[in-house]
């Protein structure tokens, strides 16, 4: 690697390259320290196997997939399996109440859960002959858990990531979407394109920090702001619309809030957010209240922000949208006639 960038060797990094003698060396592609797996005895002399990783994730997480469990596969004569259900609209442990009694009696498989911002995701592995046979297993588990959740609050998606779900699905529908964001400044134009191909779907990101540039860049109305602040339903309705039709997208996205730790008031605290999806005439807005750091308050702003595109995408109808007619309605906040719209 050093080599290759044409950069001196420090004679500190000599000390990667020691592994226990007989090892199986893992090639890094991502770093500077490469792994091992080396087979050896325990103090009773039990057969034993030790496995040495780089610590950061993005080095880890390739060598784990690619060399691992590839080689601990041949030990073992089943076959243990997994998929990801993402719940959203509820804490972690109103989520974990709801399905207590299956995590209780559950065995194979078995059923994990983990939290971050705006999001609850549940691991269901189960361990068989054959990935087959696990994906039975977990079936009907998979099944009463979207039951209890309902199908708006839940779904399935490998990564546990809501961007991959929403990109699979603009893809997969052949819809376009631009982002207007205030808060959380191109995090969800970050998380979005992410996912690989997602250049066929994602038109146009807007960072609008300052009011100036929400007017200049989204022609949100100068008394919007004046007579609703920045963070309100009224701004994220125009932002979200604005950047639908100033990219030509079908589906405009805003988040609009504050992240804190200053600038809240009584009337408008910190962790106030409006998230709101404009598409075909239509607006959809969600307020919430996010408490913990300026980061997390921004991450679950984002993570609903996409949520509620995911929402949006799985019921709406068909539409064909004619060019230049992107509003329907008198309701949009810039309407400017009559346009009309196609329903197919």
């Amino acid at each position: 690697m050093y080599m290759r960038f044409r950069r001196d060797f420090p004679q500190n990094n000599m000390r990667q390259a020691y592994f226990p003698k007989g090892s199986i060396i893992l090639n890094n592609p991502n770093g500077t320290a490469n792994g091992c797996i080396y087979r050896g005895k325990d103090s009773e002399g039990n057969n034993k196997i030790g496995i040495l990783l780089p610590g950061p994730p993005r080095e880890m997480e390739p060598l784990m997939d690619s060399e691992v469990i590839p080689y601990l596969k041949q030990f073992s004569d089943r076959v243990v399996y997994g998929e990801k259900l993402v719940v959203t609209n509820l804490g972690e442990s109103a989520a974990e109440e709801m399905v207590l009694d299956i995590i209780k009696n559950q065995t194979n498989p078995t059923i994990a859960t983990f939290a971050s911002a705006g999001k609850v995701i549940f691991r269901i592995t189960a361990k068989a002959e054959n990935k087959d046979k696990c994906i039975e297993l977990i079936k009907p588990v998979m099944e009463e858990l979207i039951k209890r959740f309902g199908k708006d609050n839940a779904y399935v998606v490998e990564s546990g990531n809501v961007e991959d779900k929403v990109a699979k699905l603009l893809l997969e529908k052949g819809l376009t979407v631009s982002v207007a964001e205030s808060l959380t400044g191109g995090l969800v134009s970050s998380k979005l394109i992410s996912y690989p191909g997602i250049s066929k779907s994602f038109l146009e990101g807007f960072v609008t920090y300052s009011n100036d540039a929400k007017i200049r860049a989204l022609n949100v109305n100068k008394e919007t702001l004046e007579k609703y602040g920045a963070v309100s339903e009224e701004t994220a309705k125009e932002m979200a619309y604005g950047a639908a039709l100033v990219s030509g997208s079908d589906i405009g996205v805003s988040t609009t809030g504050i992240a804190g730790p200053d600038g809240g008031s009584n009337e408008k605290p910190v962790g106030l957010v409006y998230v709101c999806v404009y598409y075909a005439g239509n607006y959809e807005v969600k307020k919430i209240h996010a408490t913990g750091t300026r980061d997390t308050v921004r991450e679950r702003a984002a993570v609903t922000a996409l949520d509620l595109v995911r929402r949006c995408i799985e019921s709406m109808k068909k539409y064909l949208i004619q060019e230049d007619s992107l509003c329907t309605s008198k309701e949009c906040p810039q309407y400017k006639g009559d346009t009309s719209l196609k329903q197919g």
